[in-house]
């Protein structure tokens, strides 16, 4: 099956730019994943654990949604509640959505339709979509968007983000500032932003956490009060962010727990290295407590915390 592509059209969807603020660290990002299209796997068959299933594009796939502009997207959020999924990121710079947020509906997934886009903050690295059910009463049961983008924090609201459980504290990180030594960063220590988002319009950041070894961090999600973040060739680490409610400096936040996937770079100065190797991401969702890390060099690994 050959890759289609579509050019998407101007229509935008009718977005406040609630505020954007800059991270301290200044540094630019820029998007890492290549595809053109954006293809649908049911994954609800019944497969069995002791054969695995390699999926075929053109047998398993459900369907496929292509109105991406020609050249290719960062990541795909998807606001489980509402059904819809936006990607993020989507080069070239100079399409009409700039980059920023592209919509499009999953209430029936074997038919995605676009919705339009939102390219007021141009470039979109990451993004967090939800149902705002926070301390800001002005937009209780809104469809709010954390746009993580190149040096700001910005974020959306349409006139119809990884955030902590309680929607006051969100904990972002920088994936460049390690390797260009810029903010907070420069020492070669990967850090954990905090920022006080009680207020929607007029989000501040608070503090930051510093990793106890040089590394790069990447994707990080909060479950029940813990912080799993992928730091490259540092591995998988977890922070016990709970105090955040009550301190949003950070002083109170600690690494209760790390897996090594990259143990090359161990006996190096610093205890690691900042270079992009090891772990990209991981996922920390399952209900069984289990955590799948994926790693460039060495496949995936399931873990468990014991504690």
């Amino acid at each position: 099956m050959g890759f289609r592509t579509h050019h998407v059209s101007a229509k935008e969807v009718q977005f406040n730019a609630l505020t954007s603020q800059r991270y301290d660290s200044g540094s630019v990002h820029e998007g890492l994943m290549a595809k053109k299209m954006v293809d649908f796997y049911d994954f609800l068959l019944k497969i069995n654990p002791q054969q695995p299933v390699t999926f075929n594009a053109e047998r398993d796939i459900t369907s496929w949604w292509n109105d991406l502009p020609i050249g290719r997207t960062h990541n795909i959020v998807v606001n489980e509640e509402r059904q819809y999924a936006v990607a993020v990121g989507a080069l070239p710079r100079t399409s009409d959505c700039q980059s920023g947020l592209i919509f499009f509906h999953l209430k029936d997934p074997s038919n995605p339709k676009t919705l339009g886009c939102a390219s007021g903050d141009s470039y979109v690295q990451d993004a967090q979509c939800l149902v705002y059910r926070g301390p800001d009463r002005k937009y209780a049961g809104r469809d709010i968007y954390y746009g993580y983008n190149e040096d700001t924090l910005t974020i959306y609201a349409p006139r119809l983000g990884y955030q902590h459980a309680m929607e006051r504290i969100l904990v972002a990180d920088d994936e460049l500032d390690e390797l260009r030594a810029a903010g907070p960063a420069t020492s070669g220590y990967p850090i954990t932003y905090f920022w006080d988002i009680r207020s929607l319009e007029n989000p501040k950041q608070t503090g930051t956490f510093r990793s106890p070894g040089h590394g790069i961090d990447h994707n990080q999600f909060v479950v029940n009060g813990f912080a799993y973040q992928s730091h490259y060739g540092a591995g998988l680490r977890i922070l016990d962010v709970r105090s955040l409610p009550r301190d949003p400096t950070g002083a109170r936040v600690k690494e209760i727990g790390f897996f090594d996937i990259y143990p090359e770079n161990d006996s190096l100065p610093n205890g690691g290295s900042i270079e992009f190797v090891g772990s990209w991401s991981h996922y920390p969702f399952f209900k069984s407590g289990c955590i799948l890390v994926n790693t460039i060099e060495r496949g995936a690994f399931i873990l468990k915390r014991s504690h």
